[in-house]
């Protein structure tokens, strides 16, 4: 038996006589003793007084209560009663634990285990009134451990979380979008375990308040969303908050989905990563509508306005070896400057699509206008309007604000560097607004297109017709009568036209290159711009005089390597090829305004070099010609938008980057070497010159003399040489008419005026041809009168030049005489006026008093007025007089 006993609260008396032997007295006896006892026997031995005695009593009277108290509260219990209500108080305990579980796993959304998982992960069913997102058919998922920690909900109305059902499937059959083909075709399994992925944001505002606060709405469509994609959605988390709002995350298979929104404010954000391959942009229409949902119950309802970025994360070039960014058009124009901007008000692909050759995207964006005249931002809607640009493989080809100034650039100034353009080629150009600008010229009788990607052309017809359009014929360039497109490759198409050297017939007189840009790091690019054989036939392709253009993709920036090297290699290859091939010169300009994200670069290359000419123009003849060469407009106005007489002259000169990034190269250091900018440089100003009669004999007429001793290597009078007046070719050739003009008129006074202005330019000034025909320079200083020296006598000019004299000159061969510029030099065409004069210096040294002696073999200018220009020089030697002398004495 088992003795169970019951302590008394507040009993704090000893009580340790034996349970088996109540009788027994204590030491200070026992409220249970025979009351016969005696007080002596109870006391204390040596107690005597009576107040011990009777305060004795009352301690035995209270043992013995307490002793009686004890009996009453044992109680025997057996072993097996023990044991059985311990088994049912743990029952009892587990049931109410089942229960209470259960009806909190109802409350929060959470499933029991599947069987069939090797780990521990909640499947969920339908809770409430949350949509269960289950497996679609076909995708397998892996198992997954779910770990969760619930916090304070103090500011959420409900917080429900449910979970993938495992044990059901869907069939999906990719939604009205057809975005789940599109997604699926990129995904691949392999590559959701790399660390990189693609990251999708939108914001979408003037969405129905009622939608935005409805958890059921929400979920529903985020599950409709995922389902679409052709993703996994594991599980979800939703929270209801106070007072309004709705706030959910998802974790997906491939990474997670979630948004927030605000119905007071109409607005909804939304976030949409996944790891590997899967394409996200498919989704952005069907993201539209199943939460771009407009308010249906206002009075005046405002469409769902929608901004976007995507972007590219993680890490790709370390983990996928096979990956070429400069392949993927997301790494390109379009994934960088397009999709990865936010700040775009609203974008919408138009069209988005792979053809056989090249993938091809064509967006539309807009930036709304904001009104407030006093806002640094003030946009007006006068200039607030839809833009569209076409991707071909990443690569931007067009914007609609620039389209103008980008085609124009590319194809008026080498058609008026032509003196009459009749056959015209294009390589490429499938957007059609190429053609659209030749076909401007009244001069051309028949452009021949040459692309490879008929597919491409027909989509740009589509959605693109204002790139073929006014200049024309016809409403459309295409239809005109005068343009034959043909579907070839054109690298393959010229070579077999124009491969070998003796072909004589179907040449073109202009060739233009719209075509893939040589700064792309793509490999038809370096095959295409630096093949020998393709650009040997476009050489032979063009007839005399004929013109070849292309554009070169974004122009240099001052802080780019050297020409040749990293970026700039495939572009410094084609340079490099053409001028083998044979052109004599060429030209490189840029473009600032044909919204392709950075100035656009233009190259310009002249089967002759006398085309030179045509290029450097004066504003008033640009002016004419484009207006007698060029068609106008059924309404009577220009055809061009952009282009004109006056921006001509601005491509006439490269940039400054152009030149630096020229210069940078090892093999131009000496060409673009610039005296004035030598540490020993040495000046001679005018004030150490003086001008005399010359020493040189009776004719010599007035000389130019040192003032002061004069060291080798100076240069002469650098602030007085820079004074030159320069008369353009056009302005010989009026001067060369007028001359002849007014002999045939017997007009003596215009005829004496007219021949000592002429006289006097052919006899003081330096002629040249590098701007491609005769021009020349006149000193507007006292070097005027530098004479030339006889028989190697002179001591400033040309260090090259040192050793021709105009007796040892050959007459038929002037060689490095006939100054003529570089085929290919940003540097001189940027320091074209002061060119022929900046190597000029002392040959040796000149003591005071002597006179200063030129080499006028380096003036001649022109190949065919050679041999006349040194027998007059060779005769002046001799002691005749010369023209400078029967000038002066006229």
């Amino acid at each position: 038996m088992t003795k169970v006993r019951r302590r008394m609260p507040r009993l704090i008396l000893d009580t340790t006589t034996s349970d088996k032997n109540p009788g027994a007295k204590s030491r200070s006896g026992s409220l249970g003793s025979d009351p016969s006892t005696s007080a002596e026997d109870a006391a204390p031995a040596g107690s005597t007084s009576s107040l011990d005695n009777i305060s004795s009593s009352c301690v035995e009277r209270a043992l013995n209560i307490a002793g009686m108290f004890r009996r009453l509260f044992i109680i025997t219990v057996s072993a097996s009663l023990f044991v059985v209500t311990l088994v049912i108080v743990a029952a009892l305990a587990f049931f109410v634990g089942i229960v209470t579980r259960l009806v909190l796993v109802g409350m929060m959304g959470a499933n029991a285990p599947h069987p069939t998982q090797v780990v521990t992960d909640l499947v969920a069913t339908t809770v409430g009134l949350l949509r269960t997102p289950v497996v679609l058919g076909g995708k397998e998922v892996p198992p997954t451990k779910y770990t969760s920690r619930t916090f304070w909900q103090g500011g959420a109305l409900t917080s429900q979380t449910v979970h993938i059902d495992r044990a059901g499937s869907t069939s999906y059959d990719g939604g009205e979008d057809d975005a789940a083909n599109e997604v699926a075709a990129h995904h691949d399994d392999g590559d959701m375990h790399l660390p990189s992925g693609q990251h999708l944001l939108v914001d979408i505002k003037h969405v129905d308040p009622d939608f935005l606060n409805s958890e059921e709405r929400l979920a529903s469509a985020m599950i409709e969303l995922v389902n679409e994609s052709r993703l996994t959605l594991l599980s979800y988390h939703c929270h209801s908050l106070v007072p309004t709002g709705v706030s959910c995350a998802g974790v997906l298979l491939e990474s997670h989905v979630a948004f927030h929104t605000w119905p007071k404010h109409g607005v909804i954000t939304i976030d949409l990563f996944t790891c590997g391959a899967g394409l996200l942009m498919p989704v952005i229409p069907t993201i539209r509508r199943l939460f771009g949902l407009p308010v249906l119950d206002s009075p005046s309802p405002l469409e769902p306005l929608m901004k976007w970025s995507h972007k590219l994360r993680g890490f790709r070039e370390d983990n996928s070896p096979g990956d070429n960014p400069h392949e993927n058009p997301l790494e390109q124009d379009f994934g960088l400057d397009n999709l990865a901007n936010h700040d775009i008000a609203s974008k919408h692909p138009l069209l988005s699509k792979r053809t056989a050759l090249q993938y091809v995207d064509m967006f539309e964006w807009h930036n709304p206008p904001k009104l407030n005249p006093e806002s640094y931002e003030y946009l007006p809607e006068t200039t607030s309007k839809l833009d569209e640009g076409i991707y071909l493989d990443g690569v931007q080809q067009r914007s609609l604000y620039g389209e103008a100034a980008h085609h124009e650039a590319l194809v008026h100034p080498g058609m008026l560097a032509h003196p009459n353009p009749k056959r015209v080629a294009i390589i490429g150009g499938g957007k059609g607004a190429t053609l659209r600008e030749v076909l401007k010229h009244k001069t051309v009788e028949s452009v021949t297109m040459v692309k490879i990607d008929e597919e491409l052309v027909k989509m740009c017809r589509e959605h693109l017709p204002e790139c073929d359009m006014e200049g024309s014929e016809t409403d459309s360039s295409f239809d005109d009568s005068r343009a034959f497109v043909e579907f070839f490759d054109a690298f393959g198409w010229f070579i077999e036209c124009f491969g070998k050297e003796d072909i004589k017939e179907g040449k073109f007189d202009v060739i233009i290159m719209d075509a893939l840009d040589p700064d792309k790091f793509i490999a038809i690019v370096g095959s295409l711009y630096k093949d020998d054989v393709f650009i040997n036939a476009l050489y032979n392709g063009l007839s005399d005089g004929g013109v070849f253009v292309a554009h070169l993709g974004d122009t240099d920036k001052l802080n780019d390597t050297a020409a040749g090297v990293g970026p700039g290699k495939d572009k410094a290859n084609m340079v490099g090829a053409l001028e083998s091939a044979g052109f004599k010169s060429m030209h490189i300009y840029d473009e600032g305004h044909s919204h392709l994200g950075s100035p656009w670069a233009y190259l310009v290359c002249f089967k002759d070099y006398k085309s030179r000419a045509r290029w450097y123009k004066a504003v008033p003849e640009l002016a004419i010609e484009i207006h007698q060469r060029l068609n106008e407009r059924k309404s009577g106005r220009s055809t061009l938008l952009y282009f004109d007489a006056p921006t001509m002259m601005g491509y006439q000169l490269p940039s400054k980057a152009q030149e630096t990034a020229q210069c940078r190269r090892e093999d131009k250091q000496e060409e673009c070497y610039e005296p004035l900018m030598d540490p020993e440089f040495v000046n001679v100003p005018v004030s150490h010159l003086k001008v005399e009669k010359s020493s040189i004999g009776e004719f010599g007429g007035r000389g130019l003399f040192a003032a002061q001793d004069i060291s080798k290597n100076a240069i002469l009078a650098v602030d007085g040489s820079i004074k030159s007046f320069h008369v353009l070719p056009c302005s010989v050739s009026v001067l060369e008419n007028l001359k002849e003009l007014v002999q045939e008129s017997n007009l003596p006074f215009v005829e004496s005026k007219a021949s000592r202005f002429y006289n006097f330019m052919e006899g003081y000034g330096i002629g040249s041809t590098i701007m491609g025909k005769l021009h020349y320079d006149i000193d507007s200083w006292i070097g005027l009168f530098c004479n030339h020296g006889c028989n190697g006598t002179y001591n400033v000019g040309k260090p090259s030049y040192q050793y021709y004299t105009e007796v040892n000159v050959e007459l038929h061969h002037p060689g490095e005489l006939i100054m003529s510029a570089p085929i290919f030099s940003p540097f001189t065409e940027r320091h074209l006026r002061h060119f022929q004069y900046r190597d000029d210096s002392i040959l040796r040294k000149i003591n005071r008093g002597d006179e200063i002696l030129c080499n006028y073999l380096a003036f001649v200018g022109v190949s065919d007025d050679f041999e006349e220009f040194v027998m007059d020089l060779r005769a002046v030697c001799a002691g005749e007089m010369g023209e400078i002398t029967k000038y002066e004495l006229i």
